[in-house]
Formats: structure tokens, sequence, C-alpha cells
């Protein structure tokens, strides 16, 4: 391995690129966890990535750390071998279950949060297998396993996820089977794993050089109000426009054009680096891109 491949890989937390390049892999795999956090504390709560490096199987017990650790095995698909959970959302889904303060659960026992909470852990393990089709020939999902007692061969990716909750940070981490992320992976062309039924032969080709060389100005788009010319020609400084529609996490990515504006992918605002951001939460319209590599 070259120098520069080494420091790559190092400050990439270990990933190889195709898998770091894999906007389907990581938007199913973040969809997944927003999804069973939203079932199991209920409302429509944000998650966003906090962390994801690789780390031997062997040394898993000294790397992912959590309040609660979940195990998991499976006969052929070993993919996904463990779940961590930490006390808040415990106590919270305790508390929901009990109709409880959750204050007063978070003192609760630990063995208690932990058996209790076992029923929603195997369900994201179970959600996550799903969903990337690691599961026995009939349907059958990862079993759990004493976490203090999981054999794990090889690498896994360790991936943390935080979210803020009634004013608290809560964290959910998942350890994947790295040999098994990479296969998921390499499933696409240039890092984006094709979707069902999608022809190779007809998947936009990012590679091309009339793609990378093009230049686009993008516009971020809050929302949309039609408005009449005689109305917008009326309008006037200190005039107050109402936006019914406006939700920060449903933005429109455009794309100016000479017919105008196209909207190109969906995003949603948030905060990187201590500054404002927008993070992509759908592809790039394919329809585009074949416009843009065609022109």
């Amino acid at each position: 391995m070259s120098a520069v491949l080494r420091k790559k890989l190092e400050s990439s937390g270990g990933l190889p690129p195709k898998v770091l390049q894999n906007r389907t892999f990581w938007m199913n795999l973040e969809s997944v966890i927003a999804g069973w956090l939203n079932e199991t504390l209920g409302g429509d709560n944000q998650i966003r990535l906090q962390s994801r490096e690789v780390c031997r199987g062997a040394a898993l017990a000294d790397d992912l750390f959590g309040a609660y650790l979940y195990g998991f095995q499976h006969d052929t698909q070993d993919f996904i071998v463990a779940v961590s959970v930490d006390n808040v959302i415990a106590a919270r889904f305790a508390a929901d279950k009990m109709q409880q303060d959750p204050a007063v659960l978070a003192e609760a026992p630990q063995l208690f949060l932990q058996l209790l909470l076992e029923a929603p852990a195997a369900k994201l393990s179970g959600s996550v297998a799903t969903a990337f089709d690691m599961v026995g020939e009939e349907g059958e999902l990862p079993e759990a396993a004493a976490f203090e007692s999981l054999d794990v061969e090889g690498n896994c990716l360790v991936v943390y996820y935080l979210c803020d909750f009634d004013g608290q940070a809560v964290r959910i981490g998942v350890a994947l089977k790295l040999d098994k992320v990479i296969a998921v992976a390499i499933g696409g062309e240039d890092g984006i794993a094709n979707t069902p039924g999608e022809e190779a032969g007809k998947a936009p080709n990012l590679s091309e050089p009339r793609v990378q060389n093009s230049t686009v100005e993008l516009q971020i788009v809050i929302d949309r109000v039609p408005m009449s010319i005689a109305d917008c020609a009326r309008l006037q400084a200190g005039d107050v426009l109402s936006l019914p529609g406006t939700d920060r996490s449903k933005l429109k990515v455009a794309a100016k054009t000479i017919d105008g504006a196209v909207d190109i992918a969906a995003g949603e605002l948030g905060v990187w680096k201590h500054q404002r951001a927008v993070r992509l939460k759908s592809e790039i319209d394919p329809d585009f891109i074949r416009e843009v590599a065609a022109s």
C-alpha cells in the first residue's frame, strides 16, 4: 500500500473510497436508523452522522461504546453484528412502555433497561439486514447473541448517529461486517448502487469528461409562492411574503440553466463546521446528468 493511499484511508477512518462514495448506502442506512428512532421514541426526529470508522472485529468490544450493547449473528448473511444504544433512548422507551416519568426510569437498574430494550434492538438489527437484502433464503433475520461472546472475524465498520431529542443528544451506533459493506458498495458504478431493475448501460456516467468539467450555479429553494405579475409589481421594501409550506427538512436544490432553474435534488437545512449548510437527501436527478453529458 502506498503512503498516499494509507494517508487517505487513515483520514477517512480506514474506509475504502468505494464505501465512502456510495451515497445510496449511506442514505439507506440513515433512513433505517431514523425510522427506527422515530418508531421507538415517537415523533419525527432528525439524525446526523457523528462518526464512521473501521475497527478489527476482535477489538469490537473495546471500540464499540454505549450504555447498552446488543450482539447479533447470522449463519449465512453475517452483516450487522452489533447495536449500541445510549441511556437516554433506553429510559425514554421504558417510560413510554410503562407510562412513567423518563427522569425516574433513567435511574432504573441497567439490567432492567437492557432487557426491556432487547426487542427494539433486535428490530433495528432486522431492519438494517432487510434494507440491504442480508437475510437468509427463507427470510431469516440475525439472531441475538451476547455481545461479550461475539467472535467476529475480519474488520467491522462502526457508525454512530446523533439526534437532538427534547434538548438531549442521543446516540445510536451499529457495527457492520466490512467485507459485506464493500460488497454492497461495489454493486453500482462510481460508488452509487444501481436501483433495482436499472440497466447499467442507462446509468448516468459521472466520470464522463463533459460532466466532470461542467459548471453550474446551484440555488437552494426554501419555498415557492405563485404570484401574478401585477402583484409582483406592487411589492415594496418592507412587505412580508407568507411561506406557509416552508420546511427546513424539505428544501429544493435547483440548477440554473438557460431555460431557468430546474430542481435536481432534495435537501435539508443544517449546520456543518458551525456554518449553515444544506445536506442532500436524494440522488441528483439522473436526467439532469444525462443532459449535461449529452450537451
